[in-house]
């Protein structure tokens, strides 16, 4: 087992070459030496306002070298921190951070210590085997999120594997993609800086609007390693099914993946257009409940779709209801045990005993995961066995956390909230009974309310109002007959008339639900950068024709889409498809 930890794997790096480049950002470079620099200033502060072993330290600032430094900071005081993302709602980051009672909470200007007395983490859930390294939050049977302790001895290892995997060396230039507040962003600042590779962030203003454009970003950046969330990676993956003669940056040798399921058509194409003769794609995989991931695997062009074996120390396999491991080729519950499970639920002894347990062979996880191990020693994944389910990209979210948020809204009754595939892949639909069933609240309303409270992610893309929520004969939420319910708006046969209706059912297809009127706005309905290109790939595919994405941000009202399109073209800005040009209607990008 290892005594090392986050901060000093990037310490023994920054003594081994203190003026290479550690971080990139907004065309700025910091230097190993004067990143270490930085965090030992920082952790200073931190000693001086009282932070010690077993404290929390929230850092709510956004991505940047001051974030990277707070993180490394923490660590060297044998503190754990809560990266907040600064695009969740500041009710549901105040939310995380009076549940998290930190010692003190860094921003961009300084330090905030809280006037409530910090709770040592000790006193909250039992410590395993090292002091803390972060604490992440994640949805819960109870319909409220869980913040969830992960120890330096288990991230360490995982970052270690993970450099070893990767086959990281300091000529590496990786780029931090996924939100600071997904585990993920972990593995992006830490397996560069454990290895003296260069790490890159991204620029606030991030955006790009089609595959093409976002490997030009990719090339123009330099960089070698992408990691990206899977839901992102099959996305782009199908809009370069549309475009076969597109081609990779010659500098990428690697993409990683994880978040959900991973689709072999997708790894056909990243495999079809890459030009490095060593490029690998490597799919990982694991709950917040364990440092990151547990088990790699690697996917070529015409391989099965796996999430490979587990990594040094830790344990992976398909058991049944008494955690006893069922045969080869059977369906079971996915358990985690060696050194990857993490201390447990702050404040949840209960849930907390009933999911992770000690044996003499070592500490275990019950996932919620089914899988099962192949003949080869291959492991399938097969899904969640309980209400959670992956969203956008790999957000993994309890819909009764939605549903219970829905219910604080005045005037409703009942809500559900269900997963569904649109064409902007998996997201979540919401059906609500309100106390004036002919009268019921807008969308917009509603999402308005949401917003206040839960990150964009966890805010459903369709709201349906409904009599009565069906059930089954088992008094359960008859899914099934929601689902078509929802389904029924957008499975309506194409209009052979009006641009605006085309517009309408273009719309639905990428929202899940028609406009309310004229003034209904895309990006108020639920949309985001995902479902603006599937709207305009649809437009496309539909009309031959679309607004550019800057005019949708720009003009996101329905009526003002119907107006552009029905303008003489000469007056307004459109794209337009010639008749023997393909005509991608699965063109997305990830928010």
């Amino acid at each position: 087992m290892t005594d090392l930890s986050l901060s000093a794997l990037f310490e023994r790096q920054a003594r081994l070459a203190p003026d290479a480049c550690a971080i990139e950002h907004g065309g700025h470079v910091l230097t190993y030496a004067e990143l270490l620099r930085q965090s030992t200033a920082l952790a200073a502060e931190l000693r001086a306002a009282g932070v010690g072993p077993e404290h929390v330290v929230v850092l709510d600032l956004p991505v940047g070298t001051r974030l990277v430094a707070a993180m490394l900071a923490a660590g060297r005081l044998g503190a754990a921190f809560l990266p907040l993302d600064q695009r969740d709602p500041r009710g549901r980051r105040d939310r995380l951070l009076t549940d998290a009672r930190p010692a003190a909470v860094v921003k961009r200007d300084g330090l905030v210590v809280p006037e409530a007395p910090p709770q040592p983490l000790l006193d909250r859930v039992p410590r395993v085997a090292s002091p803390p390294a972060y604490l992440n939050y994640t949805s819960g049977s109870t319909g409220e999120p869980k913040g969830v302790v992960n120890e330096q001895h288990a991230i360490v290892n995982y970052i270690e594997a993970a450099i070893a995997e990767y086959r990281f060396t300091p000529a590496d230039r990786q780029l931090q993609f996924s939100s600071i507040a997904f585990d993920i962003a972990i593995e992006e600042v830490f397996t560069a800086l454990g290895s003296g590779a260069t790490l890159v962030l991204r620029d606030e203003d991030f955006r790009y609007e089609d595959v093409e454009d976002f490997l030009r970003l990719v090339d123009k950046w330099g960089l070698t390693v992408v990691n990206l969330p899977t839901g992102v990676w099959n996305q782009l993956g199908r809009a370069l099914r549309q475009v076969p003669r597109m081609r990779l940056p010659t500098a990428v040798r690697l993409m990683v993946i994880g978040g959900e399921a991973a689709g072999p058509d997708a790894a056909a194409a990243w495999h079809a257009a890459a030009v490095h003769p060593e490029f690998r794609i490597v799919n990982t995989y694991g709950p917040t409940e364990a440092a990151v991931a547990v088990s790699f695997a690697e996917l070529t062009a015409d391989g099965p779709v796996t999430i490979g074996r587990p990594i040094r120390g830790v344990g992976l396999a398909a058991v049944d209801a008494d955690l006893r491991t069922v045969p080869d080729g059977e369906l079971g519950e996915l358990l985690i045990c060696g050194i990857a499970p993490a201390r447990g639920y702050l404040d949840l002894p209960d849930e907390t005993s009933a999911r992770f347990g000690t044996t003499a062979d070592g500490r275990w996880f019950r996932t919620g995961d089914l899988g099962r191990v192949r003949a080869d020693g291959l492991i399938e994944f097969h899904g969640r066995a309980d209400e959670q389910v992956k969203v956008r990209g790999g957000f993994r979210v309890e819909p009764g956390e939605v549903a219970n948020a829905l219910l604080t809204y005045p005037g409703l009754v009942e809500a559900a909230v269900l997963p569904v595939d649109l064409g902007v892949g998996r997201t979540l639909a919401a059906f609500v009974v309100a106390v004036d069933t002919t009268a019921p609240p807008r969308a917009a309303e509603l999402r308005d309310h949401l917003a206040a409270r839960l990150p964009d992610y966890m805010i459903p893309a369709s709201f349906t109002p409904v009599s009565a929520i069906p059930l089954t004969d088992r008094g359960k939420v008859d899914a099934g007959v929601l689902r078509a319910l929802q389904s029924a708006v957008r499975s309506r046969p194409e209009s052979s008339g009006s641009v605006a209706d085309t517009v309408r059912e273009s719309w639905a297809a990428a929202l899940g639900a028609e406009p309310e009127d004229d003034d209904a706005d895309f990006f108020d309905d639920g949309g985001d950068s995902v479902a603006a290109v599937e709207f305009l790939g649809q437009l496309r595919a539909r009309l031959s024709q679309a607004p550019p994405l800057r005019e949708l941000y720009r003009a996101p009202r329905f009526g003002d889409i119907v107006r552009q399109l029905t303008q003489d073209p000469a007056d307004v800005s459109v794209h337009r498809l010639a008749a023997s040009c393909p005509q991608p209607t699965n063109k997305r990008v990830a928010p």
